[in-house]
């Protein structure tokens, strides 16, 4: 075992483990309480908070310290989501998680959404209302975390009870098209994340506008949505940072076509989710190459990670 794996393992385990997990077995408001106390650690999930101060660049916060606090959070529960649901049957529902809007009743769908808020709640929310789904994802490949094995065992972990709460297998990426097409023929729901740059899905980038810039969203899950003649649905998870209240928002059901306008309308929503709350999202690691790339739509020479071409394709 080298020096640096040495140095990063207690670490991963403090915030991969530890911090997240014992409060969870405390009653919510005592365990949001410590959770909210927790994150006031500058050391705690410092790579995210770094990747976050990125939004000081591009929306107004005016308290940064609370801010980055707010991203500690939300990575917290995260993960301490992830330790309450496995200890849970299915059909568990707290009381600190509301669901607004409804799911189609009849059929497939698609549902759309974004890196934002706490997931997991969105899967739950689909299986409490009786539906299966199909989670498309990229791969998590091993060799990737060799520094970080406890890293490697958190995202394969998460996206084992993934599979458990949605009922089918995780489909990967690339060559999951058939995957997903035979899933919502059977009337499987499909969940897909839209808030992909260039860099990690090249292919099928429309432009959008989103914070006042000029970015692009993969066209890939109205692709499927259209071929499979099903609807698509946007939900995302919202956070009171005050209360740790979480709200499952499920969006009218409407058809993919056409796309630009529907692409567009989910930059709306991004948008104002992202605007209202920036701590709550969680790929602003991602946004400077993200713009760069976005202006060449077509060009492939244009791609901070050139090598990435089509690694992410349905």
């Amino acid at each position: 075992m080298n020096a640096d794996l040495l140095r990063q393992l207690p670490g991963d385990a403090w915030m991969l483990s530890i911090a997240p997990g014992w409060p969870a077995r405390l009653p919510w408001p005592l365990a949001y309480a410590c959770y909210r106390r927790l994150a006031r650690q500058r050391v705690l999930f410092r790579d995210a908070a770094n990747a976050a101060m990125i939004a000081t660049e591009y929306l107004p916060i005016d308290d940064v310290d609370a801010f980055l606090r707010d991203v500690r959070t939300l990575w917290l529960l995260d993960i301490a989501d992830l330790k309450l649901s496995r200890r849970r049957p299915l059909d568990w529902w707290p009381d600190h998680v509301t669901t607004e809007g409804a799911w189609p009743r009849s059929g497939a769908f698609v549902v759309v959404t974004f890196h934002y808020g706490t997931g997991l709640w969105l899967c739950r929310a689909l299986r409490r209302s009786g539906h299966r789904s199909v989670f498309l994802s990229a791969r998590f490949e091993r060799e990737a975390f060799a520094a970080r094995p406890l890293l490697h065992r958190y995202g394969a972990s998460r996206l084992a009870e993934v599979a458990r709460i949605c009922g089918e297998p995780i489909a990967y990426r690339p060559g999951a098209r058939r995957t997903l097409l035979d899933a919502l023929a059977r009337g499987v729901s499909v969940i897909g994340l839209i808030d992909i740059p260039p860099r990690l899905a090249p292919r099928g980038q429309r432009p959008v506008h989103l914070l006042g810039h000029r970015a692009s969203l993969p066209d890939g899950l109205l692709t499927l949505a259209h071929e499979a003649q099903v609807p698509i649905v946007p939900c995302w998870v919202e956070l009171d940072f005050a209360s740790g209240h979480r709200r499952v928002m499920i969006g009218e059901a409407r058809s993919p076509d056409p796309f630009d306008a529907t692409l567009a309308d989910l930059a709306a929503v991004l948008d104002g989710l992202v605007r209202a709350q920036p701590a709550g999202w969680m790929f602003w690691q991602e946004w400077r190459d993200w713009l760069h790339d976005a202006t060449p739509l077509h060009s492939p020479d244009a791609f901070s990670n050139p090598k990435a071409g089509g690694t992410l394709a349905v």
